[in-house]
C-alpha cells in the first residue's frame, strides 16, 4: 500500500524528498565544515605567532590588573625575560602535559652589536622559528650559502648594518663576539626588523648559559578558553615557570572561529525552517488530495493506527531516504569548499550520519503534525460524498 501510494503520488513525493534533501545536504555540510574548519582555520590562523609564553616564575611582573602584553615580537613579547632563564631540558614534557603534538620553540635573549649596530639577538632554532610564524617573508641566501654558523637580519637592522644574504657579519655581547653568515634577511614589519636571529647553541655558548633559555613560546589552538586550559596544565607541570597567556593573539583566533560557528548556524536553521516549510505545505496538499481516498479506508474499517502508520511510513521513508541523499551530497559540497578555501579538501566525517539523520526525522515529524491532524478528522460520510 505504501509503494502503490508513492508510485501514484510521484511528483508530490519528489517535492517532499527534495525539500529534505535540501536540508539534510546543508546540515550535512555544516557539521563537516565545523570540525574541518576550525583545524584548517587553526593553522592558518598561526601565522599570526604565538598565543602562549612559557616564563620563569621570577620573571612575571606583571600584575593582577594588568593587560597581556603584545606579541608583536618574539623578543618584545617578554621584554623582562633576561632577569631569570628556564631550563629547556624541562620544555620537553611540555607537549606530554598537553598532551598533543604542540610545537615549543625555546628562545634566549641577549642584548648586544650586530656589525658594530646595538641590536637585540635572539637564539632560536630556525625550523621551530618557522613553523612558528609561518606567515614570516624570509629573503634567502644565494645557492651557496655561508660556511659556518648563519645568523638571520632583521630588515631594519640588514638596511642599517648594509648586509645582504649571503655577507658575514660580526655579532658580540658584553662578553664575547663572534663572525656567523648571513643565512636570510626577515621582514615582518614588527620588532623582529631589529633583531638578529642566531642558532640557540651559539648564543647559549656565547653567553655561557648552557640549556638556558629565557622563555619558551608555542601556538594552542581553539582560542581563549583552550589557551587558558593549556596554561593551568602548564602552572601545574612546571613548577618553576608560568605560562602567560597572549590573549589580543587567542582572541583574535577565538573570535573568528566563533563567528563562523554563529554564521553557519543561523544558516542551518534558516535553510531547515524552509525544508520544513515546504514540507508541511506539500504533506497538506497530499492530505486535501486524499481526502476520498481516507475516507474510503475508515469506512471499511480502518482506525486511526492505520491512518496514522501510513503517512508515518510515508514521511520516515522519506526522511530516511532524503538524509541519506543529504550526506552524499553535503559530503561533495564540504569537499569543493575545502578545496576552494584552503586548496585541500575536508573529508566528511561519520560522526555527522546520525546526526543528520536524527534531524531529518525530527523535522519530517514535526512536518506531519498538523496534516495528520487534519487526515484523522476525516469523516467517511463526508468525504465519501464529497463535502
Amino acid at each position: 500500500f505504501l509503494l502503490r501510494s508513492l508510485n501514484m503520488r510521484g511528483p508530490a513525493f519528489l517535492l517532499a524528498f527534495l525539500a529534505i534533501t535540501v536540508g539534510a545536504t546543508v546540515t550535512a555540510t555544516v557539521l563537516n565544515l565545523k570540525a574541518g574548519l576550525q583545524e584548517k582555520m587553526s593553522r592558518e590562523l598561526r601565522a599570526y605567532g604565538p598565543n602562549l609564553l612559557i616564563v620563569p616564575r621570577a620573571a612575571v611582573t606583571q600584575s593582577a590588573g594588568e593587560s597581556a602584553p603584545d606579541a608583536g615580537g618574539v623578543a618584545s613579547a617578554t621584554p623582562d625575560a633576561g632577569a631569570a632563564t628556564l631550563e629547556e631540558q624541562a620544555l620537553d614534557a611540555v607537549p606530554a602535559v598537553l598532551g598533543s603534538q604542540v610545537t615549543v620553540v625555546p628562545v634566549l635573549i641577549a642584548g648586544g652589536t650586530a656589525a658594530g649596530h646595538a641590536a637585540t639577538i635572539v637564539g632560536v632554532d630556525f625550523e621551530s622559528l618557522r613553523r612558528l610564524y609561518p606567515g614570516w617573508r624570509i629573503e634567502p641566501a644565494p645557492p651557496a650559502p655561508p660556511a659556518g654558523p648563519a645568523c638571520v637580519l632583521g630588515a631594519a637592522l640588514a638596511r642599517r648594518a648594509g648586509k645582504r644574504p649571503g655577507d658575514p657579519i660580526e655579532i658580540g655581547t658584553a662578553a664575547r663576539k663572534a663572525a656567523l653568515g648571513v643565512e636570510g634577511v626577515v621582514s615582518t614589519g614588527e620588532s623582529e626588523d631589529e633583531q638578529v636571529f642566531v642558532p640557540l647553541a651559539f648564543l647559549q655558548d656565547l653567553l655561557d648559559r648552557p640549556g638556558r633559555v629565557s622563555f619558551a613560546a608555542l601556538s594552542i589552538d581553539g582560542g581563549v578558553s583552550e589557551v587558558e586550559r593549556a596554561g593551568a596544565a602548564i602552572d601545574r607541570a612546571l613548577p618553576r615557570a608560568q605560562a602567560r597567556p597572549l590573549r589580543a593573539i587567542a582572541m583574535a583566533q577565538g573570535a573568528i572561529l566563533e563567528r563562523l560557528d554563529r554564521m553557519m548556524l543561523l544558516l542551518t536553521l534558516v535553510i531547515l525552517v524552509l525544508s520544513g516549510l515546504c514540507l508541511v505545505t506539500t504533506l497538506m496538499s497530499m492530505v486535501v488530495e486524499r481526502e476520498s481516498e481516507i475516507g474510503l479506508a475508515r469506512a471499511i474499517g480502518a482506525g486511526d493506527g492505520a491512518i496514522f502508520r501510513m503517512f508515518l511510513g510515508e514521511v520516515g521513508l522519506l526522511g530516511v531516504l532524503g538524509a541519506f541523499a543529504g550526506l552524499l551530497l553535503g559530503a561533495g559540497v564540504t569537499r569543493l569548499i575545502g578545496r576552494g578555501l584552503f586548496g585541500a579538501a575536508i573529508e566528511p566525517r561519520l560522526s555527522v550520519v546520525p546526526v543528520v539523520l536524527g534531524l531529518s526525522m525530527v523535522i519530517c515529524l514535526i512536518a506531519v503534525y498538523v496534516p495528520l491532524r487534519r487526515a484523522l478528522a476525516i469523516q467517511p460520510a463526508a468525504a465519501l460524498r464529497g463535502d
